[in-house]
This record gives C-alpha cells, sequence and structure tokens, in this order.
C-alpha cells in the first residue's frame, strides 16, 4: 500500500510551515533596513547640500533652510550658531530631519606645547581655521539616527 499516514502529511506540513514563516521575518527584517538606508542616504545627502552651499555662500554663512529643506543665502548680520531647523523634503520618503549647523574655531595640541588645546591661528596670513559642522537627525520607529559631516576652512 503507498501513500502518506496522517501523521506523515502533518509532520511535513510542519516543517514547511516553519521554513515559511523564518523567510517572511528575513523579508520584514531587510525591508526594515532597507528604509533606514534609504533614511540615511536622504540625511547625508541633506548634509552635502548644506556644506556645498554654506563652502559657496559669499559671505560663508550657513544656508537659511526651508520647511520643504530647500535652501537659501542668509540676508543680513552674521548668524549665531549652532543653528536648527526640522524640515522634511518634498521628494524622498516623506520624514522629518533636524538639521543644524555650527562653526568654531580649530584647536588642537601645537608644537610649542603638546599637552594643551590651543586655537589654531596663522598670524603670517592672518587667518583662523575654522571647522564647519553640519549634523542631521531623524526617528525611525523610536530609534534616533544622527550623521555628521564637517569640513576644514579659514576665516577671513
Amino acid at each position: 500500500m503507498t501513500g502518506f499516514t496522517l501523521i506523515e502529511v502533518l509532520v511535513a506540513l510542519v516543517i514547511v510551515s516553519v521554513a515559511v514563516l523564518s523567510l517572511g521575518s528575513f523579508t520584514i527584517s531587510t525591508v526594515g533596513s532597507g528604509q533606514v538606508s534609504r533614511e540615511r542616504i536622504t540625511a547625508v545627502h541633506l548634509a552635502e547640500q548644506v556644506l556645498e552651499f554654506w563652502q559657496h555662500d559669499a559671505n560663508d554663512y550657513a544656508p537659511v533652510i526651508a520647511a520643504n529643506c530647500n535652501l537659501t543665502s542668509k540676508n543680513g548680520g552674521a548668524p549665531n550658531y549652532p543653528l536648527s531647523v526640522t524640515c522634511t523634503p518634498t521628494t524622498g520618503i516623506g520624514i522629518a530631519y533636524t538639521i543644524q549647523t555650527s562653526q568654531v574655531q580649530v584647536n588642537g595640541p601645537l608644537a610649542g606645547n603638546l599637552g594643551t588645546f590651543q586655537n589654531f591661528v596663522s598670524a603670517a596670513y592672518n587667518t583662523t581655521p575654522q571647522t564647519k559642522l553640519v549634523t542631521v537627525s531623524w526617528t525611525n520607529k523610536g530609534k534616533s539616527h544622527s550623521i555628521y559631516l564637517t569640513h576644514l576652512s579659514e576665516l577671513k
């Protein structure tokens, strides 16, 4: 007599069910990981845009960031850093990002005193090196994420 008993069929169904459920959880984790990757790419792109705009600004001011993440030049006096704005890009994944810009004088150990951090100043060129920092933060499923971009430049 050929055929399967009821026990054999049930065991086979359990094995197939376990395999399908494990594939389902793998798929869900892959989709979630892809979402975070898209958010991170958007954040890096926003930070690069802000830093690029800032580097090419005639007054060397961080840009004004609109609610839709569009950038414009700052009119008027120098901004007081750090500046922080929350915006949502009109394209992409539609989540809110907080963009913070700051600029500080570079410091570190100088050759004369390696044990103490001091501000760098070039007397020969009358310039002060500055670090521009752009931080982009966002939240995904209750977990905070951030990326940081820096640029070293001279303040004249």
